[in-house]
């Protein structure tokens, strides 16, 4: 009797393990057919709009740039900088990196170049789905407070006060 209840008990256990992996190896199983896993949106505060996704939404294309992301970038109204603007946004829509000798920070102790968005100033969206580069070429007095965002999707955010405010340019 008590080796029945024993074996029942292994059994039962062995099933719910079973039904807490299954979700995670169905995930890997996709995700190898389709691309990396996207996890799915938090809600936003109440400050910033919710961005909405559909549940069973593929995952967004790759980083490289699609065709509709490589619009024209609007101006801030400053011909220098909506030049050095363009320039770095060329460079990011070619290569995903910035033009020589522009710096592309990162939080410390995070993924070199990913814009976190940890004070939710832009739509919400998982981790790494924004990278962000300097605008202006490093020299010796810093690295200014310009800071250019890319989101995967093609998006370029311009913050001229280290992301305190922001302004869409694509």
């Amino acid at each position: 009797m008590k080796r029945a209840f024993l074996v029942g008990l292994a059994l039962a256990l062995g099933l719910v393990a079973l039904a807490v992996t299954l979700p995670h190896l169905r995930a890997r199983f996709l995700a190898a057919q389709a691309g990396p896993i996207v996890p799915p949106p938090t809600v936003a505060p109440t400050s910033a709009p919710p961005v909405v996704t559909a549940p069973d939404a593929p995952p967004s294309p790759p980083p490289a740039r699609q065709e509709q992301a490589k619009a024209a970038v609007k101006g801030v109204g400053k011909p220098r900088l909506d030049a050095q603007i363009r320039e770095v946004v060329l460079s990011m829509d070619r290569t995903d990196h910035p033009p020589a000798g522009v710096a592309q920070g990162g939080r410390r102790g995070g993924r070199r170049g990913v814009f976190e968005n940890a004070e939710r100033r832009l739509p919400v969206h998982p981790s790494g789905y924004y990278h962000e580069s300097d605008v202006w070429p490093t020299r010796a007095a810093g690295r200014g407070p310009d800071r250019l965002i890319f989101g995967r999707d093609g998006e370029v955010y311009y913050s001229p006060d280290h992301y305190r405010t922001f302004v869409r340019l694509r």
